[in-house]
C-alpha cells in the first residue's frame, strides 16, 4: 500500500525564530540545491513496452522518502538499509518489475560512478543563493554523501557561495546524527538557534537538525510528502524569504 495512504502523522516542533534573522542557512545537497537526473533516469529505465515518464518517475521517488521514514522512526537505525529500502520501493512505485530491481540498481550506481546523478540545479536556486549571500547570511551544505559533495558544488557553480561544506564521508558522521550539524555549526561559528536548515527526507534532514536544536524545513516540491505534518517549501528559497526592495 502506499505510504502517504497511511496516514502517518507526526507533530513537528514548534518554530522557534522564523521572525528573525537567522545568521546561518544549512542546506542538504541531493533532492534540496541538486536534483536527480530525471528525464536522464527516465531514458535510462524505459523499455519498448514499458515507456517511462520523467515527471511519473520523480512522483515515485517520494515513495522511496516514504520507506526510509517508515524504517527510520519504526525503530530501524541502520541508515544504509534505510537507502536500499528507498530504492526498491521508488522503482516499484514508477512501475518497475521486483524481479527487475536489483538490475535497475546496478544500472543506477554504474550512471552516478561515472558522474552524480544528482547534477540539476534548478531554477531559482542561483538567484537565491546570491541574494542570502549579499545579506550577509553564511551559508552550508550539510550532506550525506560519499566524498564528492565539494567537487560536485564546483563543478555545478554552486561552491562559491557556501561558507562550510560538511560532506559526511569526508567527516564520519552522518545525519540524522546531530554530530554531522554541530560540525557545520562550529565551522561557521554559529549557535543552534541562530541557522536553519532544509532538506528532502524527514526522518534523515528534519529529525536530525531537530536533534542538534535547529529549526528546520522540509522540501516538497511537488506537496506529496503527506505521511508527515511538518513545516514544508517548495524550494530552498523559502527557507528565508527575502523582502523585495
Amino acid at each position: 500500500m502506499p505510504a502517504r495512504k497511511q496516514k502517518q502523522r507526526t507533530v513537528h516542533h514548534p518554530e522557534k525564530s522564523s521572525h528573525q534573522k537567522p545568521k546561518a542557512l544549512l542546506f542538504d545537497f541531493g533532492g534540496t540545491l541538486a536534483f536527480l537526473d530525471y528525464d536522464l533516469l527516465a531514458h535510462e529505465f524505459s523499455r519498448d513496452a514499458r515507456p517511462i515518464d520523467a515527471l511519473k518517475l520523480e512522483h515515485a521517488e517520494y515513495e522511496g522518502r516514504a520507506a526510509i521514514d517508515r524504517h527510520l522512526m519504526g525503530g530501524g537505525n541502520d541508515v544504509i538499509a534505510s537507502y536500499m529500502q528507498y530504492f526498491n520501493n521508488w522503482m516499484a512505485a514508477a512501475g518497475i518489475p521486483a524481479a527487475e530491481i536489483e538490475a535497475y540498481g546496478e544500472h543506477f550506481r554504474r550512471l552516478h560512478g561515472e558522474a552524480s546523478l544528482w547534477r540539476v540545479v534548478r531554477p531559482g536556486t542561483m538567484e537565491a543563493l546570491e541574494r542570502l549571500k549579499s545579506e550577509g547570511i553564511k551559508l552550508a551544505i550539510v550532506s550525506n554523501a560519499e566524498g564528492q559533495i565539494e567537487s560536485d558544488a564546483r563543478r555545478y557553480g554552486l561552491h562559491p557561495f557556501f561558507d562550510v561544506i560538511v560532506d559526511s564521508h569526508v567527516v564520519g558522521v552522518a545525519k540524522p546524527d546531530p554530530r554531522i550539524f554541530q560540525i557545520a555549526l562550529e565551522r561557521l561559528g554559529v549557535a543552534p538557534d541562530e541557522a536553519r536548515f532544509a532538506g528532502d527526507i524527514y526522518s534523515i534532514d528534519v529529525l536530525g537538525a531537530h536533534a542538534a536544536g535547529i529549526e528546520a524545513a522540509l522540501i516538497d516540491q511537488h506537496d506529496r510528502y503527506h505521511w508527515i505534518e511538518h513545516a514544508k517549501i517548495r524550494h530552498m528559497s523559502e527557507l528565508h524569504p527575502l523582502d523585495k526592495k
